[in-house]
């Protein structure tokens, strides 16, 4: 029966797309192909290509939505809170935080004009739908050319996410008009209000915009004082954290989290329910000093490059390897570009700082590949999308800047 209410929403979505993107941006033949080869994937990935089971948490945004999705019908707004999820086992405290994440996400779900949410197919459409929104936004308001188009239309893991019934493009859609009030239209309240619902959803994605427009706020200033007091903070930090309690917190947090991470890793590769004598006894402490610096920078390479190509268990992880490679290699070439305006080179430097630090700090408390590869995507994905932007900005302002130069020399003449 639900593959009837699945039919209706294919119908639905193949019409808005065919009008909204087909149509409204007048795209070429074969953008449209790889548009609706989104869609076809819907159906091709989740217990075709393999068990939907390999991503569980599907189950949970389902039951949220569909939970949401009936007390808004019925007017019965306490069920939105009070769902539960009879297959979650975890601890009371973690409980709550996964039923909040789920809730939240649920809810934004079920407020996505879908017609009916009655599987993880109708999820997967709703995160489609998401998807196309953005991709219009983009065209129509920050870039329209060749090399965000076929960037969006082809890189490996956001046509798997958009056609999953999970919640990564919904963070993603948030941290992309997080990072555009930021970067593009420089309003840094406006973008860290936008990007509130992240508190929820993923706190540590917020904690690192937060952490990045911070550090890029003052190395922006280039003041002398500034940075020399920032540079003893850093040493501070690194040496001696506990003298300085705010970052002697978060260094203990951080601390913390990559613990229990591991032991929640032990979990899938033992069995054993949270083995915390396992997981402390192949745990490698955080440390202070030069120690720690190697650590951060082992651990920001491994994260980009994780898993690396002898440690791939399953086609998923040669899949993820070798789209590591191809984004590291883009990387290196984006940053060797030559740019001219200096207000674009400070925004790239943004970028670049909320690269390292995302990447620096989940490769220090993330151990489980398929967590790396979810918790790594949407940063890639903004990464590129504004880095690519910012490079045609700078083009069009260096023609634009020749232009006037030539005007001037003539009218002098």
């Amino acid at each position: 029966m639900d593959f009837l209410y699945d039919l209706v929403n294919l119908e639905f979505i193949i019409i808005i797309s065919f009008v909204a993107v087909s149509a409204y941006l007048r795209l070429q033949p074969l953008k449209v192909v790889l548009l609706f080869s989104h869609i076809v994937a819907i159906f091709l990935l989740n217990d075709v290509l393999f068990n939907a089971g390999y991503f569980g948490d599907q189950w949970a945004y389902l039951s949220a939505a569909r939970s949401i999705r009936d007390s808004l019908t019925t007017l019965s707004f306490q069920e939105i809170t009070g769902f539960t999820l009879e297959s979650i086992h975890l601890h009371d405290s973690k409980v709550t935080g996964v039923l909040n994440t789920h809730g939240l996400s649920g809810l934004f779900f079920a407020l996505v004009p879908v017609p009916f949410i009655k599987s993880i197919h109708s999820v997967s459409m709703i995160n489609f739908m998401l998807f196309m929104f953005l991709f219009v936004f983009i065209k129509k308001n920050l870039i329209n050319n060749n090399t965000v188009d076929y960037f969006l239309l082809l890189f490996p893991s956001l046509l798997l996410y958009s056609s999953l019934a999970l919640r990564e493009i919904l963070i993603l859609v948030i941290m992309f008009f997080t990072v555009y009030f930021i970067v593009i239209k420089e309003q840094k309240v406006l973008g860290l209000i936008f990007g509130l619902p992240l508190l929820v959803l993923k706190f540590q994605n917020y904690f690192m915009i937060i952490l990045a427009v911070l550090l890029y706020t003052i190395l922006k200033r280039r003041s002398i004082k500034i940075n020399i007091v920032f540079f003893l903070a850093i040493l501070i930090g690194i040496f001696i954290p506990e003298k300085i309690p705010v970052i002697g917190s978060y260094y203990n947090e951080i601390e913390r989290y990559r613990l229990a991470l591991l032991a929640e890793n032990m979990v899938k590769v033992t069995g054993k329910f949270y083995d915390w004598q396992a997981a402390r006894a192949m745990y490698e402490p955080l440390g202070t000093g030069i120690s720690l610096v190697f650590l951060v920078a082992k651990n920001f390479i491994y994260m980009l490059f994780k898993p690396l190509p002898w440690e791939c268990r399953n086609p998923f992880q040669v899949m993820q390897t070798v789209e590591n490679i191809i984004v590291v290699i883009m990387i290196i070439i984006l940053n060797r570009k030559r740019l001219m305006n200096q207000v674009v080179r400070q925004k790239v430097l943004f970028l670049n700082i909320m690269l390292f630090i995302s990447m620096a700090i989940n490769g220090l408390v993330v151990f489980n590949f398929g967590t790396a590869a979810r918790y790594k995507f949407t940063f890639i994905v903004i990464y590129f999308l504004f880095y690519y932007s910012l490079l045609h900005y700078d083009k069009l302002l260096y023609i634009k800047n020749s232009q006037n130069k030539r005007f001037s020399s003539a009218h002098k003449i």
